[in-house]
């Protein structure tokens, strides 16, 4: 069983609901990366597997857009600066492209939790504290500030203020959190702002204070009755937000049959820190696009949640698209079953299909697209002719033109190659000459690219030549390299009358 699977079936046995309530949430900040979609894909997948289960589910996403501007990261002007202190939703767009900055970050990421098959409903906390849905909660959190800073202070080295409040307040003229007020012990607030504005409102009719982070996350996980939300391990952690989280959600607001499992931390290959919006170091779904195709990358995240993974796009990338078309195989049953394997699959379809559908092997189509200088359609005859495909349908396409980016964008230099067009200027030894003659003769017959393979290590073999030193001459006389595509098919893709013409040494 896999484990979304598992964490659906611990969510209906924890209590009985006419609907249940997967949440994810972010504050849109910066640039939503890959490592944040461990937490949206994560609860896609467990959504997916209650709906399985037959129940009626829902997938709630929440804007923490309400949130105050902390710092400014790299890539936006110093000015903005200015801007610290208020909630994402009143900071200009740096670009003025979107009507606010939390905007700017959250429309690209809807588009990709479009591109992925994730069915979310959209929550934005400006507009849910802005409407005062949480007067209660805040009240409640007002009420036994006591009892929250205790629990907050036990994981800290210094202990919050005696007058500390579990809530900022909004000035309604600069819209900045630098204000101080008090409580009047029912729902009323007197406040003066830095700025020298100061007011008084009711907070059930005038929604400008909102609850700190690590009390606002309990608060709506039992105002909402959430089931189930995962966390990253540093909120796992002790003194992160869980920790304290936790006590609030039970304790404060009585909350109960709330899952949160920790997931493991995504990594980009060959980068050392923690992807960080901030820092600029991230990478994108969008990027991941421009490579893998979205049931490809859906894939990835369905590894166990306690597991770290890397995301590639070095040569790592064709081996997880051979991953991702033998678990089709076994889904379908072309290929012997790895029931994790079929069921990783399962998760990952966006669009699901009768039948197994065309494949064609990543490397395969990187390679076809070299030859063919990025031509898809002469690529898609190559394919055929090859037996590599039958038809070159619009997945294939699609994959031909992903593995084209991939070599332009990102493949290493290994994977990397254009066919001479002119006879290289090249010494073969007397020994090697007479065998590509013969391995002329063999491309002649139109033999398939295995068969090939085979006849040239055996060519080697049989004359007392290495076989290495064979397959460099070959790959010098055509690409100009020692090393480069499997040798067989790579020479049965092209045309056979190039192929003996250049193997002959002919001008």
């Amino acid at each position: 069983m896999h484990w979304a699977d598992k964490y659906a079936e611990q969510i209906v046995q924890a209590k009985e609901k006419d609907a249940y309530i997967v949440e994810s949430g972010i504050t849109p900040s910066g640039v939503v990366h890959a490592g944040n979609w461990r937490e949206e894909l994560t609860q896609d997948l467990v959504y997916r597997a209650l709906k399985k289960r037959g129940v009626n589910a829902v997938y709630q996403h929440v804007w923490d857009d309400f949130d105050r501007f902390r710092k400014v990261p790299k890539g936006v002007p110093d000015e903005w600066k200015g801007y610290i202190g208020m909630p994402g939703t009143k900071v200009p767009d740096p670009w003025g492209c979107h009507k606010s900055y939390a905007e700017h970050y959250k429309e690209p990421f809807m588009k990709e939790a479009d591109a992925l098959g994730i069915e979310a409903k959209y929550l934005s906390m400006t507009e849910e504290y802005g409407k005062c849905v949480f007067a209660e909660g805040i009240r409640i959190a007002l009420e036994n500030r006591a009892k929250i800073k205790g629990i907050m202070d036990e994981y800290r080295i210094e202990e919050h203020e005696e007058n500390w409040m579990p809530a900022k307040v909004y000035c309604e003229k600069c819209w900045k959190d630098t204000t101080s007020f008090e409580w009047d012990g029912e729902y009323g607030l007197k406040y003066r702002c830095e700025c020298g504005n100061e007011n008084s409102f009711d907070f059930r009719k005038v929604g400008m204070i909102k609850l700190k982070w690590r009390i606002d996350w309990p608060m709506r996980i039992a105002h909402y009755d959430i089931d189930f939300e995962s966390a990253g391990k540093d909120h796992h952690a002790s003194g992160g937000s869980m920790t304290t989280g936790m006590p609030i959600y039970t304790d404060i607001y009585h909350g109960k049959g709330f899952i949160a499992p920790m997931y493991e931390h995504i990594n980009f290959k060959g980068q050392k820190e923690k992807m960080s919006s901030s820092k600029g170091n991230v990478v994108t779904v969008t990027q991941l696009l421009e490579v893998y195709e979205p049931e490809v990358i859906r894939y990835l995240y369905t590894t166990k949640i306690n597991r770290a993974f890397d995301i590639s796009f070095d040569l790592d990338l064709v081996n997880v698209y051979n991953y991702f078309d033998k678990a089709e195989r076994m889904h379908y049953g072309v290929e012997e079953k790895d029931e994790n394997e079929a069921d990783r699959y399962r998760f990952s379809i966006i669009n699901g299909q009768d039948e197994l559908q065309e494949q064609a092997a990543f490397g395969y189509c990187a390679n076809a697209m070299q030859i063919t200088l990025g031509d898809k359609e002469k690529a898609v005859q190559i394919m055929k002719r090859t037996g590599a495909i039958r038809e070159g349908t619009e997945r294939t396409l699609k994959r031909l033109e992903l593995s084209w980016n991939w070599v332009k964008k990102y493949a290493p230099e290994q994977a990397k190659f254009t066919v001479k067009t002119e006879m290289p200027s090249l010494e073969v030894s007397e020994q090697i000459r007479p065998l590509l003659l013969n391995i002329a003769e063999k491309v002649k017959e139109n033999a398939d690219g295995e068969t090939l393979q085979a006849f040239i290590f055996q060519e080697a073999k049989d004359n007392g030549v290495e076989p290495k030193l064979l397959f460099s001459s070959i790959y010098m006389l055509f690409i100009g390299k020692e090393r480069g595509p499997k040798l067989g098919p790579f020479l049965a893709s092209m045309d056979s009358d190039f192929v003996t013409s250049r193997l002959r040494m002919e001008s």
